[in-house]
C-alpha cells in the first residue's frame, strides 16, 4: 500500500517523528537543569550552541532581502524561540515534566483551531468542538489536582500557555518564504530569539553561570538540547511541516505525553498519577476525535 506514497511526504513523517522524539526526551533534560541554572540561562546556552551548529551546517551568510521577510523571521523567533521556551522552562521550574509533556499533547488541536484562523485551512466541525471539549477537560484535571496546586497551576498554566504559543508558531512556520534555505530559515528565527533573549537578560542585570557548565551533568544536558533539540529538531520539524503541512506534523504530538511520561518516570522518578491518566487519555481521545476525518 506504500507504493502510493510521495517520497516527499514519507521523509516529511520521518523527520516529524524523529522530532517528536527528541523534544520529548528535552522536557526532562530541561528538568535536570533547573536544578543548576535558571531557565533563561538555561535557554540562552542551548540556543547559542543550536546557532553554532546551524551554521557550521550551512556557513552560508543571507542579508535581509525585505523587511516583510525579517519580519516574518522576527516573528517566527519571538514566538517558537523566545516566548515558547520562555513558557516551557519555567513551567518544568514548578511543575513535573510529565505534566509539561501533557499540555503539550494538546498542541494539535490548538494548532488546528490556529490555522482555521491564520490559513483558512482547517474548518470547524463537530467532531473538532467535542475533541476540544474533551482535550479541555483532560487539562482541567490536572489543573486543578489538589496535589501542591499553589506551586504546580502556576507551572501547569505556563506549560497551557506554551502550547498556545506554540500552536501559533506552527501555523505560522507554513508561511515561511521558500526562496530562503530551510537552514537559513531557522538561523534567523534562532538569532532574532537569541536577540530577545539577550535584551532580556541585560534588563535583569543579571550575569551568564559559565562556571555550572563544568559540571559534567550539566555540559551533557546543554550539548543535547543545543546539538539535537534545538539545532537538528528544528531543522528537521520545519521540513516535516512544508512536506506534510502543519497540521499533520503536529498530530505526532500525540506521542508527546506518553515518550515524556516514560522519560520523567525513568530519569527523574516522576509519579504518574491515576488521574493524570485519565486527563491524559481524554486529551488523545479528544485529539482522536477532532482529527479521524483526515485520510491517515
Amino acid at each position: 500500500m506504500f507504493k502510493h506514497l510521495n517520497g516527499s511526504i514519507v521523509l516529511g513523517h520521518i523527520f516529524t517523528f524523529i522530532t517528536i522524539a527528541i523534544w520529548s526526551t528535552a522536557f526532562v533534560s530541561n528538568k535536570v537543569l533547573i536544578e543548576y541554572l535558571s531557565p533563561l540561562e538555561i535557554m540562552i546556552f542551548r540556543f547559542v550552541l543550536g546557532y553554532i551548529v546551524l551554521l557550521l551546517a550551512y556557513p552560508h551568510i543571507s542579508l535581509p532581502r525585505s523587511l516583510k521577510d525579517e519580519s516574518l523571521f522576527f516573528l517566527l523567533g519571538a514566538l517558537g524561540i523566545f516566548v515558547y521556551f520562555l513558557f516551557e522552562n519555567f513551567a518544568l521550574k514548578w511543575t513535573q515534566a510529565t505534566n509539561v509533556g501533557l499540555f503539550m499533547g494538546a498542541i494539535p488541536i490548538l494548532t488546528a483551531i490556529v490555522s482555521h484562523i491564520i490559513h483558512k485551512d482547517e474548518h470547524f466541525s463537530k467532531n473538532l468542538l467535542i475533541g476540544f471539549f474533551l482535550a479541555m477537560s483532560g487539562m482541567a484535571l490536572i489543573l486543578f489536582e489538589g496535589h501542591g496546586f499553589k506551586m504546580r497551576f502556576k507551572g501547569d498554566l505556563l506549560a497551557l500557555c506554551g502550547a498556545l504559543t506554540f500552536a501559533l508558531y506552527s501555523s505560522i512556520l507554513k508561511s515561511a518564504p521558500s526562496k530562503y534555505h530551510p537552514i537559513v530559515i531557522t538561523r534567523k528565527s534562532f538569532f532574532y530569539g537569541l536577540l530577545l533573549m539577550g535584551v532580556y537578560y541585560v534588563l535583569q542585570g543579571d550575569e551568564l553561570n559559565y562556571q555550572a557548565l563544568q559540571n559534567r551533568v550539566v555540559l551533557n544536558n546543554i550539548l543535547y538540547l543545543g546539538i539535537f533539540s534545538s539545532g537538528l529538531a528544528f531543522l528537521l520539524y520545519q521540513q516535516g511541516v512544508k512536506r506534510i503541512g502543519s497540521i499533520s506534523a503536529s498530530n505526532y504530538i500525540y506521542l508527546v505525553p506518553l515518550l515524556t511520561a516514560v522519560t520523567g518516570v525513568i530519569v527523574l522518578d516522576e509519579v504518574v498519577t491515576v488521574r493524570m491518566t485519565i486527563a491524559g487519555g481524554l486529551i488523545l481521545l479528544g485529539l482522536y476525535i477532532a482529527q479521524k476525518r483526515q485520510k491517515a
